[in-house]
């Protein structure tokens, strides 16, 4: 049996006994929802957040301007995409579900985005640590309680939880409590930029070599084919240069494949192999060369001297796992930010509604949160069906 899917059953079995070890500490929630309360954490939130209230505020202050522009820009975001879904070409993608997949390698079907179980559990797990770990600092900086912390487990997602004094926290003026909400987003984007700067300036140029990378294979059944070039010869591993000529970004990659036309053979060079491969006509932009891929990107291949080595893989594993990070923080981050109830998005919205149309702030809150929530759904469905 495959060593990963292993690992992978390891990981539910471990959560399993835990389950059942701990049972009578753990509060189920619609029976998806496990929570493991604790006060473990509770003294670090406190000392960083008393590391320097000026340095707290100044970034509370930060928060808060990313916070409201965050919503602004996830609510337009959204209703963008599904304009181009409605009125914009039939290939148009919309938001996709990110899943763990059981294999190590990531895949893209419409709708759905699977992710290498490790990394998407990882990234998920830091993640969610970030998020909440900042929403406390929050809630000390504004001189509010913590209710409870803890653990969290929903279905197979592991993760934490922080949860303030809600009575307390509506006692607050608008700009501490968006401060409380912004906090969590607002440090999933810190850490995405972070982890950005290292693997641009620091990982990648070390170990790695940059090259075009794909997401998956276009479903040629779509138009009555059986598959496209790429899907034929198995191309799985980033793209190195075509005909000698390195490919070191997507637009290079483009402006390569624009000197050929439909029915030519190329010489492909991937991380893996060599391969000659015959192009077919663009079905969706007549008399333009294709090869079959999807999601294709600028991304970076390991070097020659690491590949098929212990440490090599261990190179690209962190190599996709710190990529990943980059891709959930900001997405999700980004996805938090949505005016709907309750996510911070709508709260932050509350919270606005309530100083500046009090009477009307009821009515603002349910009619946005009920268009953005509409909007979410209904571009995740045209995703699917795309």
């Amino acid at each position: 049996m495959d060593l990963y899917l292993l690992s992978v059953i390891a990981f539910f079995l471990v959560m399993a006994i835990f389950l059942i070890v701990d049972r009578k500490n753990i509060e189920v929630n619609n029976y998806v929802l496990f929570m493991r309360r604790t006060q473990r954490g509770r003294g670090l939130i406190e000392r960083i957040s008393s590391f320097s209230e000026n340095f707290w505020n100044k970034v509370g202050v930060v928060s808060i301007a990313v916070g409201i522009i965050g919503m602004v820009f996830a609510f337009i975001f959204i209703g963008s995409i599904f304009t181009q879904q409605i009125f914009g070409p039939p290939t148009a993608e919309g938001p996709a579900l990110v899943l763990p997949s059981p294999s190590g390698e990531a895949t893209a079907r419409p709708g759905v985005i699977a992710v290498p179980f490790w990394e998407w559990i990882i990234s998920i797990l830091v993640l969610v640590v970030v998020h909440e770990g900042m929403h406390g600092i929050m809630v000390k900086n504004v001189k509010s309680n913590i209710k409870s912390l803890g653990l969290a487990l929903f279905v197979v997602i592991p993760g934490a939880f922080v949860e303030p004094d809600e009575e307390d926290l509506e006692k607050k003026n608008w700009k501490e409590q968006i401060k409380v909400y912004s906090g969590g987003s607002f440090a999933n984007f810190c850490l995405a930029f972070v982890t950005f700067i290292f693997l641009s300036f620091a990982f990648l140029p070390a170990f790695t070599v940059q090259g075009v990378g794909f997401m998956g294979y276009v479903d040629a059944t779509e138009y009555d084919i059986d598959r496209f070039p790429a899907e034929e010869l198995n191309l799985t591993s980033p793209i190195l240069s075509i005909e000698g000529h390195r490919t070191k970004s997507l637009e290079d990659f483009r402006e390569l494949l624009d000197e050929y036309n439909p029915g030519d053979e190329i010489h492909v060079e991937t991380m893996d192999s060599t391969t000659r491969l015959q192009l077919v006509e663009n079905p969706e932009d007549p008399g333009k060369p294709f090869m079959g891929i999807s999601g294709v990107s600028t991304t970076h291949a390991l070097d020659s001297r690491y590949r098929d080595t212990t440490f090599g893989g261990l190179l690209d594993f962190l190599r996709s796992l710190f990529s990943w990070m980059v891709i959930l923080n900001i997405g999700i981050g980004v996805m938090n930010l949505l005016p709907v109830k309750p996510l911070d998005g709508g709260l932050i919205l509350e919270s606005l509604s309530e100083r500046f149309f009090s009477k009307r702030s009821d009515i603002i809150v349910k009619g946005v949160s009920t268009i953005a929530l509409l909007l979410l759904l209904s571009t995740l469905a045209m995703s699917f069906i795309a």
